[in-house]
């Protein structure tokens, strides 16, 4: 498989070394706007490097582009390769507005080629875990679920998270993989409620979200992100009627499974261990894509997928300038304007 990469900033060089561990993937076209940038990542991969997007996307040695560029330019990139018939994977989010998602959705619909987003936390182990976990029922009815992910500021080519309208500050940039990530697990949302620091004076260096998000299925889930941390760290709690599993990034232990004991019992929790797989959840989700492209299997995040998990992105965003929640609908949210 011969890919373009579009894109030569962090995520570009993340999914560069994934092609480099994957067997039969040539990455043959690198672009950037940026020429040095561009020049760089594609000498490490014997690749040709151009400003020109056109230029790499149309090659006749490309048969797929993976779109790594910043999140507003996502949809102009990824039509042009639908309209080259070349199959897309790009980096979540899938769009920075429901509308382009959608457009992104259906050029590619049109153009008959395979499209996935990088919602690449369904592809880390402990999260697929726990994932299995609730489809055996292994907790029981869930009640309660936490998740936090928090980070420093990222800096980045032009300074460009600092923009709201074109990153969407970290509830669109980082909480969306937790919001996802739970959609995976429970389905489509009903009313997200959060406040946070998006639109005052600290959000553009410091900024710092928490949601409340109510799914249709039940669960009620805590959703906290931020940019006002030093490090970054995740953590994930879900509690169900037959017991709790927990996951922090920062532990030893990746995974742990407390199963709640009879009364009669007074047992400590039996604890499931889950340690990291050698590849990495990147060359995962890579690799899933590619084979996607070779079998027709389908892919485990479809561009519909992303658009709804970026509407409950946009809504906790909405709520928090708004000051009021948000309800959904057929699990789309009733936003009042395109943020």
């Amino acid at each position: 498989m011969r890919l373009a990469i579009v894109g030569a900033g962090t995520m570009g060089n993340a999914h560069a070394r994934s092609c480099a561990n994957l067997p039969g993937v040539a990455v043959t076209r690198v672009a950037d706007p940026d020429a040095a940038r561009a020049a760089a990542l594609a000498a490490r991969l014997g690749a040709r490097a151009t400003t020109d997007t056109e230029e790499a996307v149309g090659a006749d040695d490309v048969d797929a582009v993976l779109v790594t560029t910043p999140t507003p330019s996502h949809r102009p990139v990824t039509e042009l390769a639908a309209a080259r018939g070349k199959h897309v994977f790009c980096e979540k989010p899938i769009a920075r507005t429901v509308a382009d998602g959608e457009a992104m959705v259906a050029a590619c619909a049109r153009a008959g080629v395979r499209f996935m987003v990088g919602h690449v936390v369904r592809f880390f182990p402990e999260y697929a875990r726990i994932h299995a976990l609730l489809q055996e029922g292994a907790l029981g009815e869930i009640g309660v679920v936490r998740a936090s992910r928090v980070n420093a500021y990222p800096k980045a080519s032009r300074d460009w998270y600092a923009d709201l309208a074109a990153s969407g500050g970290p509830i669109v940039d980082m909480m969306i993989h937790d919001l996802d990530t739970l959609r995976w697990y429970f389905g489509e949302v009903e009313r997200v409620y959060a406040r946070g620091l998006s639109g005052t004076p600290h959000q553009p260096r410091v900024d710092y979200a928490l949601a409340i998000v109510r799914f249709a299925s039940g669960p009620i889930a805590h959703v906290e992100t931020s940019w006002a941390h030093a490090t970054f760290r995740t953590a994930i709690e879900v509690c169900g009627s037959l017991g709790t599993v927990r996951h922090a990034g920062e532990e030893t232990q990746a995974l742990r499974l407390e199963r709640t004991a009879p009364a009669e019992e007074a047992r400590a929790g039996v604890q499931v261990p889950a340690s990291p797989t050698a590849e990495s959840p990147y060359q995962t989700e890579l690799r899933h894509f590619l084979e996607g492209i070779a079998t027709g299997a389908p892919f485990l995040v479809t561009g519909e997928e992303a658009v709804r998990s970026l509407g409950v992105a946009l809504a906790a965003l909405e709520s928090v300038l708004t000051g009021r929640p948000v309800a959904f609908a057929d699990g789309r949210p009733q936003l009042r304007e395109a943020h």
